[in-house]
C-alpha cells in the first residue's frame, strides 16, 4: 500500500516553484537572512541589503491597498516577500501555495519589453502581488473546503486556468499606458503585436497550449492584449467581473464558459471576437518599412556589431542547440567561433576583437555577468568574473568603461586590467541604466528617471545631457566621427534607429521599421547592422546609411524631474529569519487505502520555508487490522541534503470472511535513504559529490505461523557525478553534452543480507544532428561475490528524484524480462543507442475537455547488455525497437510526457515487448 504518486506530486509541485536550472537555487543559506515585518509583509532579504529591503516593503505596502481594493479580496494572512539580488535579470515570481509568497530581483531591466516608465520595485510588485491577490481569491465551496482542509491546488480556482488568463490580467494590472506603465501597450508589445497580425493571428487552442511556437512571450502578450479587449469593448468593470465569476469554481477549469455571464458569449466565441479587434487595430500602417538589406533569419538572433575591419560578429541560436558566437569577415561565409549564450551581450573591441558579457552561476547561488575578451579566432581572455558588468565598450589607454549593477543600483566605471578604478556616474535612486557606449575618452548612457529617458554623456564624471524627453531610449552607439551617437528610440511608438549629433538642434531619424529595431552596432563605412521583430524569430539586417535623414525632429531638454522627496523606507526593525513559521502545514489531505482485507488511514502534510531552503513531506498511516504504523517522509535542504523513509504493507495471503476479508499473511517493506551533496556550479557544467546510505528491509508476517525477515539490505555510499547537459527550447529533451554518475557503495559489516563492494558507473551522452538528437548511455556495475546480484530486463523510465538514489541493482534491457537467471549476475553492462526525432509539434489545448498535444516525437533505439559471475564471459543480449513519445498536457497547466513503445530482444530469452511508461528511458 504506497502514497507515493500523491508525494511525488507535491513535491514536484513544490520543486517547480524554483529556478529553471534544477541545481541553481537563488537564496544562498549561507548569508545572513533576516525578516522585517509589515502590517501585511514578512520581507525577507540577506543583511546586505537591508537597505533595499525597506525600500521594497515599503513599495509592496503601496501597491497593497491598490491591488486588494480592485480585487475586492485581502489574503488572510501576510504575504511572504524575499529580496534577492543573485541574478543580473528583471524577474519575479509568486505562489499562493502552500502560502502567499513572492520574490523579486532588484536589478532593474536593461532592454525588452520591460522598458516602460515606472520605477522596477513598483512594477515587479504590482505584477507578482496581483498574482498573490488574485491566486489566493475564493468564493463559495472552494473557500469553504480551504477553511477545512487548508491550501491545497483545488481549493484554488484562479491557479487552474490557462497561463495566458493569469499572466495577461497581471500585465493589464501592472499597466497604464497613458503614462507609459507596464507593458501592455508599450512600444515594444505594440511592435509585437503588430508582427502577429502580419502573419496571422494564434488560435484560442494555440495560446492555450503553451508551445514551442513564437511568439516565446504569447501569455504575456495574447492575455494582456485579450483584457485590454474585454474592458474596452464590455466595459471597465467586465475583467473585474470576469474574475469574481470564476472565482467560485468549485469544478476545476471551467474556462469556457466563464465569459458567459459577463459577455454572453463562451470562450471561443469570444476570442474569434478579440481577433478581429487586433486586427483593426494592428492593421500594417501604410508606406514601405526602410531597415536595411535583410542578411539572416533564424530563431534567436541578437547584439549585432561591426569592427573596425568590417566585420560582422552577433550571436545565432537555432533553438535545438547551443547558442553561437558568430563572425563573417568582408566577402566570407559566416563562421561559428564557440559557444556562448542567448542572452550575451557584445561590444565592438579597440581591434578586431570583442568585449563579451555573458552570464555564469557565480558561487553556486547567483547568475551574474562574466567580462572576456574574444578575438578573430575564437580566443578567449578573461577580464573579469562575477563582476557584474552587463554592457561594456573600450576606451583609449587600454581602459574600459562598464556598467555594472549591485543590489538595484546602477553605476558606470572604468574597468583598467579588470579591476574597478574610477566611478563616472551612480544612478540616482530609482534610476535605471539602459545602455552604454564610449569612444576615446567620451563615454555616454541612456537612462530612465521619473519618466524622462535622457542621453546622458558621463565621460569626464560630470554628467552633460544631449538630449531628454519621453521617449525610450537605449543601445547607445558612437559613430565614426565621435560626433554623432546612434540609439535606439520609440518616437512614434515604432523602435527605430535616431542619432544625435553635436552641433545640430534636431535628431535625426536612419529606419522606418514595420514592427520595430531590437538592437544595433556602431556604423563602419558607413553601415549598421541592426535585429528587428519579426512574427517568427530575428532578423539580422544591414542598413546602409542614406545621404539625408529620414525625417528630422528637434532636439528636447526636458528639465531633470523635480526632486521629489523619496518614499519613506519602511522603519519597523527587523529580526534573524527563522524557517519556522513558514514550514508549519497549510493544508492536510485525508487519506485512505482500501485493499485485500487491509484498511489504512492517515493524512499528508507537505511544507516548504519562506527561502526555499527547507522541503518537507510527511504522509503517516496506521493499518487498522493489523496496528501497524505506516507511511512516508522527506526532508530535503538546499537540494543538497536528503532523507527519505518509507514503510508499506502488502497483502499476501488473505480468505473471506462474510462480507469482509481477512487477511492470513502480509509483507511490511521498509525504505531508508540519506545522501548528502557538495556542488560545484556552472551554466556548461554542474559537479557534484557526497555520501549517503540506504536500507531495505522487509518481514513476512504470517498470522498462523509467526515473523520471518526476508529482506535485508544495508548499504554505505560515495558518488560523484559530472553533468554538462543543456535542453535548448525546441531540442527533444537534452541536446548536447553529457552527464556520468558513480557510485562505489559497501554493504560489508553492516549486519545485512549482502556483504561486499559495489561499484557502479552510469554515463550518457548526447549529440545534435540538425534538428535531430543521438542519445548514448553506457551502464557499468561491479560487485563482489557476497554482494546483492544485477538484473537486467524491463523498461522502466528514468526516476525523477531529488537526489541520487542508492542501492540500485536492477537495469532497463528492452525486450526482456526483468530477473531471468540469464540477465543476472554480479557483474553488468549495459549499453543503449537511441535516435529521437520530433515529428511534429501539435501545440493544440482543447477547452472541453480540458486537453491537449505539445510534441510528438519517434525514438528508434538499440539495446545491448549483459550480466554475468567472475568465472564466466558475458553473453550479450541484444534488443531493438521504437517508441512514440507525446506531450500530453490536461488542465492547461499539468504536463505529461509518456512512451508507448514496442522492443524486440533479438537473442535467447527475448520476446516482443509492449508497453506504456512515463517519462524517457534515459
Amino acid at each position: 500500500m504506497r502514497t507515493t504518486a500523491l508525494c511525488a506530486l507535491l513535491l514536484l509541485w513544490t520543486s517547480a516553484l524554483r529556478a529553471q536550472w534544477a541545481d541553481l537555487h537563488w537564496v544562498d543559506p549561507a548569508f545572513h537572512w533576516r525578516t522585517l515585518e509589515t502590517e501585511h509583509f514578512l520581507v525577507h532579504f540577506a543583511e546586505q541589503y537591508r537597505d533595499q529591503a525597506r525600500v521594497a516593503a515599503a513599495s509592496a505596502e503601496r501597491v497593497y491597498p491598490r491591488v486588494t481594493a480592485l480585487l475586492d479580496w485581502r489574503p488572510r494572512r501576510k504575504t511572504h516577500l524575499v529580496v534577492l539580488d543573485s541574478a543580473d535579470f528583471s524577474n519575479g515570481f509568486a505562489s499562493p501555495i502552500p502560502f502567499n509568497f513572492t520574490g523579486i530581483f532588484l536589478s532593474p531591466p536593461d532592454e525588452g519589453e520591460l522598458l516602460q516608465n515606472r520605477e522596477w520595485l513598483e512594477l515587479v510588485l504590482s505584477h507578482e502581488f496581483f498574482h498573490i491577490v488574485h491566486l489566493d481569491k475564493a468564493r463559495g465551496s472552494p473557500l469553504n473546503l480551504r477553511d477545512v482542509l487548508g491550501r491545497l491546488l483545488f481549493f484554488f480556482p484562479n491557479v487552474l486556468q490557462p497561463s495566458w488568463v493569469i499572466e495577461g490580467l497581471a500585465v493589464n494590472n501592472e499597466s497604464d499606458p497613458a503614462r507609459g506603465y507596464g507593458r501592455l501597450g508599450n512600444t515594444q508589445f505594440e511592435g509585437m503585436m503588430r508582427a502577429e497580425a502580419a502573419r496571422g493571428l494564434r488560435s484560442l487552442s494555440e495560446v492555450n497550449a503553451e508551445g514551442r511556437g513564437f511568439p516565446l512571450n504569447r501569455d504575456y502578450l495574447y492575455g494582456s492584449y485579450f483584457f485590454a479587449f474585454l474592458r474596452e469593448r464590455y466595459g471597465e468593470d467586465a475583467v473585474v467581473r470576469f474574475i469574481d465569476n470564476y472565482s467560485g469554481n468549485l469544478v476545476p477549469f471551467r474556462v469556457e464558459s466563464n465569459p458567459l455571464a459577463v459577455t454572453g458569449k463562451p470562450m471561443d466565441a469570444l476570442w474569434r471576437e478579440y481577433q478581429d479587434w487586433l486586427r483593426a487595430r494592428f492593421s500594417r500602417p501604410p508606406g514601405n518599412p526602410v531597415a536595411g538589406q535583410l542578411v539572416l533569419r533564424a530563431f534567436s538572433l541578437s547584439s549585432p556589431v561591426l569592427t573596425s575591419d568590417g566585420a560582422r560578429w552577433y550571436v545565432q541560436a537555432d533553438g535545438y542547440t547551443k547558442a553561437q558566437l558568430m563572425r563573417q569577415a568582408p566577402g566570407a561565409a559566416p563562421r561559428a567561433l564557440r559557444d556562448t549564450e542567448q542572452d550575451t551581450r557584445l561590444t565592438a573591441g579597440a581591434a578586431d576583437d570583442v568585449l563579451v558579457s555573458q552570464l555564469e552561476v557565480c558561487r553556486n547561488h547567483n547568475l551574474l555577468y562574466d567580462l572576456h575578451r574574444i578575438d578573430a579566432r575564437g580566443r578567449r581572455s578573461t577580464i573579469s568574473e562575477c563582476g557584474r558588468y552587463r554592457f561594456a565598450a573600450p576606451l583609449d589607454g587600454n581602459r574600459i568603461a562598464a556598467l555594472s549593477v549591485v543590489a538595484g543600483t546602477a553605476a558606470v566605471v572604468v574597468l583598467e586590467e579588470g579591476k574597478a578604478v574610477r566611478a563616472l556616474y551612480r544612478a540616482a535612486p530609482g534610476e535605471s541604466i539602459s545602455g552604454l557606449a564610449a569612444k576615446g575618452s567620451r563615454v555616454v548612457m541612456t537612462s530612465l528617471r521619473e519618466g524622462r529617458w535622457a542621453l546622458v554623456d558621463v565621460g569626464e564624471g560630470n554628467p552633460v545631457v544631449l538630449a531628454a524627453d519621453e521617449a525610450i531610449k537605449h543601445s547607445p552607439r558612437f559613430g565614426e566621427s565621435g560626433d554623432e551617437i546612434f540609439f535606439i528610440a520609440d518616437y512614434g511608438k515604432v523602435y527605430d534607429v535616431w542619432s544625435w549629433q553635436r552641433g545640430s538642434t534636431a535628431l535625426s531619424r536612419w529606419t522606418r521599421s514595420a514592427f520595430g529595431v531590437r538592437e544595433i552596432s556602431a556604423p563602419v563605412h558607413g553601415e549598421l547592422l541592426l535585429t528587428t521583430i519579426e512574427a517568427d524569430g530575428d532578423a539580422l539586417r544591414a542598413q546602409q546609411l542614406p545621404p539625408q535623414p529620414l525625417e528630422r525632429r528637434s532636439v528636447q531638454l526636458l528639465p531633470a524631474p523635480a526632486a521629489e522627496p523619496p518614499s519613506a523606507p519602511v522603519a519597523e526593525a527587523d529580526r534573524p529569519y527563522s524557517p519556522w513559521p513558514s514550514l508549519r502545514p497549510t493544508s492536510w489531505v485525508p487519506l485512505i487505502q482500501i485493499a485485500d482485507g487491509a484498511v489504512a488511514l492517515g493524512a499528508l502534510v507537505y511544507g516548504i520555508d519562506a527561502l526555499e531552503v527547507h522541503e518537507y513531506l510527511l504522509a503517516p498511516m496506521v493499518e487498522l487490522t493489523q496496528g501497524e504504523l505506516l507511511g512516508r517522509a522527506d526532508y530535503v535542504y538546499d537540494g543538497r541534503h536528503g532523507v527519505t523513509l518509507d514503510r508499506t504493507l502488502t497483502v499476501r495471503a488473505s480468505e473471506p470472511d462474510g462480507s469482509s476479508t481477512k487477511i492470513k499473511a502480509y509483507s511490511i517493506k521498509e525504505h531508508a535513504q540519506w545522501v548528502s551533496l557538495w556542488r560545484s556550479l556552472a551554466l556548461n557544467r554542474r559537479l557534484y559529490w557526497g555520501l549517503g546510505a540506504a536500507t531495505d528491509q522487509e518481514h513476512f508476517h504470517d498470522l498462523a505461523a509467526g515473523t520471518l525477515r526476508v529482506q535485508n539490505e544495508r548499504v554505505l555510499g560515495l558518488l560523484a557525478g559530472y553533468d554538462s547537459r543543456r535542453h535548448q527550447w525546441l531540442s527533444d529533451g537534452p541536446s548536447q553534452g553529457q552527464e556520468l554518475r558513480l557510485f562505489a557503495e559497501t554493504s560489508s559489516r553492516l549486519g545485512a543480507d549482502f556483504s561486499g563492494n559495489v561499484y557502479r558507473a552510469d554515463w550518457r551522452g548526447h549529440v545534435p544532428l540538425g534538428k535531430t538528437v543521438l542519445a548514448l548511455r553506457w551502464n557499468e556495475a561491479r560487485a563482489q561475490r557476497e554482494a546483492e546480484p544485477f538484473e537486467l530486463g524491463g523498461s522502466k523510465s528514468d526516476s525523477l528524484i531529488l537526489l541520487p538514489q542508492l542501492n540500485e541493482h536492477d537495469f532497463a534491457l528492452r525486450g526482456y524480462s526483468l530477473g531471468t537467471p540469464e540477465l543476472t549476475g554480479h557483474r553488468a553492462r549495459v549499453a543503449s543507442v537511441e535516435w529521437r526525432a520530433p515529428l511534429a509539434d501539435i501545440d493544440r489545448h482543447l477547452m472541453v475537455p480540458p486537453a491537449g498535444v505539445n510534441r510528438v516525437s519517434l525514438a528508434l533505439f538499440f539495446d545491448v547488455g549483459a550480466a554475468w559471475e567472475h568465472d564466466t564471459p558475458p553473453d550479450y543480449h541484444r534488443g531493438v525497437g521504437a517508441e512514440l513519445i507525446s506531450e500530453t498536457r490536461f488542465g492547461y497547466l499539468f504536463g505529461l510526457q509518456a512512451r508507448a513503445g514496442v522492443a524486440r530482444g533479438l537473442d535467447r530469452t527475448g520476446s516482443t515487448k509492449i508497453y506504456l511508461r512515463v517519462g524517457r528511458a534515459f
